[in-house]
Formats: C-alpha cells, sequence, structure tokens
C-alpha cells in the first residue's frame, strides 16, 4: 500500500495544489474529514469521511493490499495535521508520503498583508488552555482554536488579563463563500459570535521580554515583605522552571517572585496563593507594572485553596505560616514529581523544612546566601552585608535519577 497525505488548504477546492488534486483523482481511495467532505466530493463522489483513528484503522486494515490511498488533510501537512498522527500509528509495511499544502497560517497572512517570520504558533484546538502566557511574552502569536478553546474564550481570556491594548485578528470559513475576517480589541470583540473553527493573530506591541532579569526597582514595594533581587534569583535558578510547567506561589507576598517565576512559565499560569488582602491587590498591581499576567492570585491560607489549581510541577514557598507540612503533602498528592523551593531566615524554619522534606521522602539541597551589596560612602564604596537566607530545594528521586 501506497500513502499518499495530501495538504487540501483551509476548505475551498480553489486552494488545492496541483498535486493535491493530482493525488485527489488518481488514488484509488481518498479518505478526509467531515469538513472537506462538500468540495471533495464534487471531484470525488466516492471520498470516505472519517475520523482521525478510523483514517488510521482502515490504512492499517488495507495495508498489505495493492493499492494507493489519499488521505486529504486539512491545511498544511506540517502543521498540526493528522499526518503526523498518520505517520506514527499506520502500518510499517506502508509506503508514506507527504504533500504540503496552503496552510491557514499562510493564508490568513496574506489576507491581512503581513508576514509570519516572527509569529509564536501555537494550537488550541482541542486542549483547555489559554492565551494569555504567549501573548505576554510574544510580539505576535497565531493560534488555531476550536474545540474545548473557541474564538469567543480567546477574547474572554484577554480580557480577563486585561490584556486590552492589543490588537486581535480573527480569521473564519477561510476560503469559503462564508469567509468573514475581523480586526479589533478584544473588548470591542467580546460577545460576538465566531465559527467553533477559527484562526487568530494578536498582536502586543508592549509585549514582556521574558529573558530580563526583574530589578527590585521594578516593583511596588507595599508593606509586604519582599524577597530581594539576589535571593529571588537565586530560588527562581533553583527551581528550573519549563515554559510549560504549572507553578506555585505560596505566599505571594508583594508577588516579585511570582512575576519572576511567570517570566519563566512563559507557555503556562503562575497560580499564587496570599492570605492578606492588601497583599492580593499589591500582586496584581506588580503584574500589571511587569507585564506578566499569567498568574492567578487568591486570597487563602495554603493549602486552603490549592485544589482548584491544576497539579503543580514547580513550587516555591515564601512563607508557609505554619503549613508547611500540610502544603507540601496536598501538592505531591497530586503531583509526586513536584519540586519545591523553600526559602528560610530563621534556624528553626531551617529545621522544620529538614524535618518535613524528610518525613515525605524529598532529597535536599540546601544553600546558604549571604549577600553584600555596595554603598557609596563619600568617595568610597562599601560592603553592607543583609542576613543570610537559606534556599532548600526538594524533590524525591526516582530511578531514572531524575526529579
Amino acid at each position: 500500500m501506497k500513502v499518499i497525505v495530501a495538504g487540501a488548504g483551509p476548505g475551498a477546492a480553489s486552494t488545492y495544489t496541483v498535486q493535491a488534486l493530482e493525488c485527489i483523482r488518481d488514488s484509488d481511495v481518498v479518505l478526509t474529514a467531515a469538513r472537506l467532505a462538500e468540495p471533495l466530493k464534487a471531484l470525488r463522489p466516492d471520498v470516505k469521511v472519517l475520523g482521525v483513528m478510523d483514517t488510521v484503522a482502515y490504512i492499517n486494515s488495507h495495508a498489505k493490499e495493492d493499492m494507493t490511498v489519499c488521505v486529504a488533510a486539512s491545511g498544511d501537512t506540517g502543521f498540526y495535521s493528522i499526518a503526523s498522527t498518520i505517520a506514527k500509528r499506520i502500518d510499517e509495511s506502508a509506503e508514506l508520503e507527504f504533500i504540503s499544502g496552503i496552510g491557514s497560517l499562510s493564508y490568513f497572512t496574506s489576507k491581512l498583508k503581513m508576514g509570519y517570520e516572527d509569529l509564536k504558533l501555537i494550537s488550541l484546538h482541542g486542549r483547555n488552555a489559554s492565551i494569555v502566557p504567549y501573548v505576554c511574552y510574544n510580539p505576535r502569536v497565531f493560534a488555531l482554536t476550536g474545540g474545548a478553546v473557541k474564538v469567543g474564550d480567546v477574547v474572554n481570556q484577554l480580557v480577563e488579563a486585561e490584556l486590552t491594548e492589543v490588537r486581535v485578528h480573527v480569521g473564519e470559513n477561510l476560503s469559503s463563500e462564508k469567509e468573514r475576517i475581523v480586526s479589533s480589541t478584544p473588548e470591542e470583540l467580546a460577545g460576538q459570535d465566531f465559527d467553533d473553527l477559527a484562526v487568530v493573530i494578536v498582536e502586543n506591541k508592549d509585549y514582556v521580554n521574558r529573558y530580563r532579569t526583574l530589578k527590585d526597582s521594578d516593583f511596588i514595594r507595599g508593606k509586604s515583605p519582599m524577597t530581594k533581587e539576589a535571593v529571588r534569583n537565586l530560588a527562581v535558578a533553583a527551581l528550573e522552571i519549563q515554559p510549560s510547567d504549572i507553578v506555585y506561589d505560596i505566599g505571594a507576598g508583594t508577588g516579585s517572585v511570582t512575576c519572576a517565576m511567570a517570566c519563566r512559565a512563559c507557555e503556562s499560569m503562575v497560580y499564587a496563593v496570599e492570605k492578606e488582602d492588601y497583599a492580593v491587590e499589591l500582586v496584581r498591581e506588580n503584574m500589571k507594572k511587569t507585564g506578566a499576567r499569567n498568574i492567578v492570585i487568591r486570597q487563602a491560607l495554603a493549602p486552603e485553596g490549592l485544589e482548584a489549581f491544576p497539579p503543580a510541577d514547580k513550587v516555591f514557598i515564601g512563607g508557609s505560616t505554619g503549613n508547611l507540612a500540610e502544603i507540601m503533602t496536598a501538592v505531591l498528592d497530586r503531583n509526586e514529581h513536584a519540586v519545591f523551593v523553600v526559602t528560610a531566615v530563621t534556624l528553626e524554619t531551617i529545621a522544620q523544612t529538614a524535618d518535613v522534606c524528610g518525613a515525605l521522602g524529598l532529597e535536599t539541597e540546601i544553600t546558604c546566601a549571604n549577600i553584600s551589596t555596595a554603598q557609596k560612602l563619600g568617595r568610597y564604596h562599601l560592603m553592607k552585608a543583609e542576613n543570610p537566607v537559606y534556599i532548600i530545594k526538594g524533590a524525591k528521586k526516582f530511578e531514572n535519577g531524575c526529579e
């Protein structure tokens, strides 16, 4: 069997490439999804309409036969396409070929008369995800929508994150007679109806450089305690946050660590709890000031409220109010691979943290940071020492040696 996956463009037969048309015409069998069926049946009345896994099952059940099967795939074969699933799952004896097509990305940007060399490309189709982290840290984001996250959800996410100055371009029913392209602000688009399958480009001229180091001067101080810059950088580095990690901040204070971690979790969210109402408002102010909007802040005394968050990958604990064991247990019950970093300034807190980590089977790394900063005195600069801070990292070790 020979299997040819041909990109069928946004939908209309007018966007098929010559190669795709030849494949559709000359193959023994043509398979496709429901949304492409109508234009394809005008070319091949015998086209079979199947879902993704049914397509794979059909190919595998006929893998030994001498035939050519064309799978007409929406868009292009290289961008969130059925082509990848077929390549991974079909019988190894089948000969596989891809024919590239016109994707919604190239079609939509051509309609907008814009290039796409600097776009961040993501798919929200079929995923329960937020566009907010991507918009915060990229000048332009292209997203496929549909399923769990539709255009209306994207618009609401931007409004709720107060990203109201961005420009949103929506394209629906691309290449069809019902094609519609609109460009506006999230607030102006809120409440409008859009097709379930649509594409979005969001432009953010005020995007944040996620690689920058946040200074103490970047934050509004208020009356909440703040983890100082040097310790903050060491603590965040110790967590080794990956872009897609779910991160908790327990005892957010001013939100300085919260915002610094949000920059690292640039494709995900940071979930913070803080017991004081004035501190919660301060975190929100610092989210606006730094542009780190991929944060959900809740007033609560942890572990209260954590159950409403998705399971954490990385957890910073700046203040536990005596609930350290309960907090760590609640996190580990949902993800035993979670990594913790606790900062401590008293010997009692260090001892308690070490005891709790030991009781929970966590291996620890303890660092004492003695920070001194230069202060000018006349013609000279003298080093002024701050109180030593202990940074305690705890995580379970598994058989492969990885956390």
